[in-house]
C-alpha cells in the first residue's frame, strides 16, 4: 500500500514538470521592479541607447527594460527546436553543408532560423501616456540587407495571430549597431491592458546565400524595448 502511494506521488511530480516545460513563457510571478509614474520628473533608463534614440518630448520618462525570455526558433524539415543560451544568433535559412565526398547531399535542403523574445510590460504604470516607443535589435552585420528585409511580428496574448510590426528606423545602414522599430501603438495597447507576456518575432525570408543572413544580439547587446511616457 506504502509503495503504491509513493510510486503515484513520482508520477504527480514528473507530470507536474512535463507540464511545466510544454507551456508557454510567461512573467516571472514576482516582479523585479515595477517602474513608478512618470509625473513629470523627466526620469531616464536608456540601457546603452542613448546615442540611437531620438526622444518625443523633453518633459518624459523614457526606460528601457530587456526581456525576461528569449530564444531561437529552428524550423526544420524533420526537427524543429527551441534553443537558448546563445550570444548572437543567424537570421535566415542556412543550407546544410554537403556531407558526401562528391559534395552531393539528398536530404533536407537546410533550416530557417528566427528570434523570439517575451516583454513584461506591466511593469510600466497603468495610467502612462506613452509617447513613443521602440524595440532595439543589435544588429552585427549586413544592416543594409536587414533593414530591407527584415520582418518584425507581436502578440499581446498566447494563442492570438502575430501581427506584423513597424518598419525598422537605422541610425546608420553602413555600420553595424542598434536597430530601432517603432511599435508604439502595440506597446502602449499593451501597457494599458497589463499584458505581462507579449511576444515578439524576428524573421528574415528564405535566401539562397550567406549573402542574406544577418546576425543579431542575444544575450550579448540583448533586444530592448524603450518606452517614453509621461
Amino acid at each position: 500500500m506504502i509503495r503504491a502511494l509513493v510510486i503515484s506521488a513520482m508520477a504527480v511530480v514528473v507530470l507536474s514538470m512535463l507540464a511545466a516545460g510544454c507551456g508557454a513563457a510567461k512573467a516571472p510571478t514576482s516582479q523585479v521592479r515595477m517602474i513608478a509614474p512618470c509625473e513629470g520628473r523627466n526620469r531616464t533608463d536608456l540601457m546603452g541607447l542613448q546615442r540611437v534614440y531620438s526622444p518625443a518630448a523633453a518633459d518624459s520618462c523614457k526606460v528601457a527594460i530587456a526581456p525576461f525570455d528569449m530564444r531561437a526558433w529552428v524550423e526544420a524539415p524533420l526537427n524543429s527546436h527551441s534553443l537558448r543560451g546563445m550570444k548572437t544568433l543567424v537570421l535566415g535559412c542556412s543550407e546544410l553543408t554537403p556531407d558526401a565526398e562528391n559534395c552531393s547531399y539528398g536530404g533536407p535542403p537546410g533550416r530557417s532560423t528566427t528570434l523570439q523574445t517575451n516583454f513584461d510590460l506591466a511593469v510600466y504604470p497603468d495610467a502612462a501616456r506613452v509617447q513613443k516607443a521602440v524595440l532595439a535589435v543589435y544588429v552585427h552585420n549586413n544592416m543594409a540587407f536587414f533593414a530591407q528585409t527584415g520582418q518584425l511580428r507581436g502578440r499581446l496574448l498566447t494563442g492570438d495571430m502575430l501581427q506584423s510590426l513597424g518598419n525598422p528606423v537605422v541610425p546608420s545602414p553602413t555600420t553595424p549597431g542598434w536597430v530601432l522599430y517603432d511599435i508604439t501603438a502595440f506597446v502602449a495597447r499593451a501597457i494599458n491592458e497589463r499584458r505581462n507576456s507579449v511576444a515578439l518575432e524576428l524573421s528574415l525570408p528564405c535566401g539562397r546565400s550567406e549573402a542574406e543572413l544577418v546576425t543579431v544580439g542575444v544575450l550579448s547587446n540583448e533586444p530592448k524595448i524603450l518606452v517614453e511616457f509621461k
